[in-house]
This record gives structure tokens, C-alpha cells and sequence, in this order.
């Protein structure tokens, strides 16, 4: 059996010896991953890569030229990226002998991470820019003419942000082995360096993480906080439609039960993959072993983004939402 040992404090991959017929808990290590939470990944990222490389295919097609189109398509484009890059590869590009099936080095850890540093901001703040289309359409009721003037920063500015931050962290050697793919983390590498002289990556961490994990979590929250803004929105003028038109009642019924469900899917097509890494990092900062079904959780969730983009019917009800008000 071969485990991955994560060590307790800087949360840094050991190999474990794959004869041992169970994890030791000893002072050094916190908790133990088996393998097969390094191969789940590569397993979903790839179903993921297949939706989210359809939705792209649907997006572009001749009679889809929206801006909400075009929105769905940049998400699409960000997670085949993910689903490539950061999942199915995943473990391959990690220095040799710091998890199963890797087989890269520092170099080959620096441009995942690199690439996973970009993901980890710019598709919550895809999500967050798709949001506020909607808000923009629905709540302020903008034509497309309006939209077309802002749609630009909608689209840039997600990618610019990934950019930016992928920069500081390779500048600064903040890039180190994660539990199936290299990334910026709160640790140290090697795990057991003291100095900025011994500490190949990761030295002083804590300066880097929090202020970035911080702008991670806008996105989504923001996400959240919009789609009820839609859903509140649309639940008012309703009202207010119901008190000149009695069939109006049962129509403006109907339409904020869809977007209600709309939203619902949208935000927690965010929200579910990125519930359980939040949950991991929390409790690995308070010192705590992982449970194991934890770590199964973020691998078979975490690399479906795409496929709970394209396949829980968020794109194709969304696609539709303008429609209603109209």
C-alpha cells in the first residue's frame, strides 16, 4: 500500500514506506493519504475536461452570440485548463518521489503551479463576472449595447488578477508539492528547513498566503451574494406585476422559481468544489489529521467544475434567463 504522509505543521508531502499495512500517527506526521486520492483526480478532471470542452464547442456556435455566450465560453476555456493542467497531469509534474506517479522536478512544480495559481483566482472571478451580467441585466435591466461597454473587463480582468498573483508567488518561491499537484500553499519545502537558506520553497509562507487566500474567497462569496441580490430583485418587481395583472400571478410565479433554481445551480456550482479544500485548509491550520473521506470528497469534487458547469443544466438554464424578461 503506498501512502502519502502529510507532514503536521508544514503540510509537506513525505513518502511512507508501501509495505506498511496502515498510517502511523507519530509527532512527525498529522495524517496519511492513500494513493487512490492521487488517481481520483485524474479520473474526474478528465470527465470534467470532456463537458467543459463541450460547452465551449456549444457556445461558439453560430446562432450563440451573446455576451452571456461569450461569458460561458471564457469559464469553459479556464476550466479545461483546470481539468488538464492541474488534475489530469496533477501528480506527474511533482518533484519524483513526493507522491505516486510523480515524476517531474522544481521546474517542471513551479510552471504547474504557476498555471494552478492563475485557475485558483481567475475562475471564481469568471464566476463573479457572469454574476454580474445578470445583475446588470436583470436588476438595472441594461441593454446590450450598455453591456458591451464593460463586457471587455468582464472577460480581462479575471485573467489579469490570475496573472498577477501567479507572478508574486513564482517570484517569491512560494510554489510547493501539494497532496496531488504542485501549488501555493501555506508550507514549506523541504519540510524539514528552518532558514530562507535551507527552504528551498515556501520560506515565510504565512506573509503570502493568507492576504491571497483572502482574495480567493471574494470571488466566490461574491458570487453567493449576487445571485440573491438576482433572485431578491426579481421576486420584487413581481410583486409588483401581480398587483395590476391577476394572470400575471401564476407567470411571475413561475419566473422566479426558475431563477431561484438558476441561482441555486450557479452558485453552487461554484461553491461545491471549492467547500471542501477550504475545509482541508482550515483544518490542517488548526493542526488537526484530515479524515480521510475528506481528502476523497476534494478529489471527486474539486475537478468537476466543468462538469457542474455544463451538465447540472446551469449553462443551458442561464443561457435562457434573459428571455424571461424580455
Amino acid at each position: 500500500r503506498y501512502f502519502l504522509c502529510v507532514y503536521s505543521q508544514q503540510m509537506t508531502i513525505h513518502t511512507m514506506d508501501p509495505s506498511a499495512s496502515d498510517c502511523t500517527f507519530t509527532s512527525e506526521y498529522a495524517w496519511c493519504v492513500p494513493a487512490y486520492v492521487v488517481i481520483i483526480p485524474k479520473i474526474t478532471g478528465a470527465i470534467s475536461l470532456i463537458c467543459s470542452a463541450y460547452l465551449a464547442k456549444l457556445m461558439i456556435s453560430e446562432e450563440k452570440k451573446k455576451p452571456y455566450h461569450r461569458l460561458l465560453l471564457n469559464i469553459s476555456i479556464a476550466d479545461v485548463l483546470s481539468s488538464s493542467v492541474v488534475h489530469i497531469i496533477g501528480s506527474w509534474m511533482m518533484p519524483a518521489g513526493t507522491a505516486p506517479l510523480s515524476r517531474g522536478n522544481l521546474d517542471t512544480c513551479d510552471a504547474q503551479g504557476f498555471v494552478v495559481q492563475i485557475i485558483l483566482i481567475t475562475i471564481p472571478y469568471l464566476n463573479a463576472s457572469l454574476s454580474t451580467y445578470y445583475n446588470l441585466i436583470i436588476r438595472y435591466n441594461w441593454s446590450d449595447s450598455q453591456i458591451a461597454k464593460v463586457e471587455k473587463n468582464l472577460h480581462i480582468i479575471p485573467w489579469l488578477l490570475g496573472v498577477l498573483f501567479s507572478i508574486i508567488v513564482l517570484v517569491a518561491k512560494q510554489i510547493v508539492p501539494g497532496t496531488w499537484g504542485c501549488w501555493f500553499g501555506n508550507t514549506q519545502y523541504p519540510p524539514d528547513c528552518d532558514s530562507v537558506e535551507t527552504c528551498v520553497r515556501g520560506w515565510n509562507s504565512s506573509y503570502y498566503f493568507w492576504p491571497i487566500f483572502v482574495i480567493i474567497l471574494l470571488g466566490p462569496l461574491y458570487v453567493a451574494g449576487s445571485m440573491y441580490l438576482v433572485y431578491s430583485s426579481t421576486r420584487k418587481m413581481e410583486r409588483r406585476m401581480t398587483r395590476y395583472s391577476v394572470n400575471a400571478s401564476q407567470n411571475s410565479s413561475q419566473r422566479s422559481r426558475k431563477v431561484m433554481e438558476q441561482s441555486l445551480l450557479f452558485s453552487a456550482a461554484l461553491l461545491i468544489t471549492l467547500a471542501f479544500p477550504l475545509v482541508e485548509i482550515v483544518i490542517a491550520e488548526l493542526g488537526k489529521p484530515i479524515p480521510i473521506w475528506i481528502h476523497v470528497l476534494f478529489a471527486l469534487t474539486n475537478p468537476l467544475q466543468g462538469m457542474f458547469v455544463s451538465q447540472c443544466g446551469v449553462a443551458c438554464q442561464l443561457c435562457s434567463l434573459p428571455r424571461i424578461f424580455t
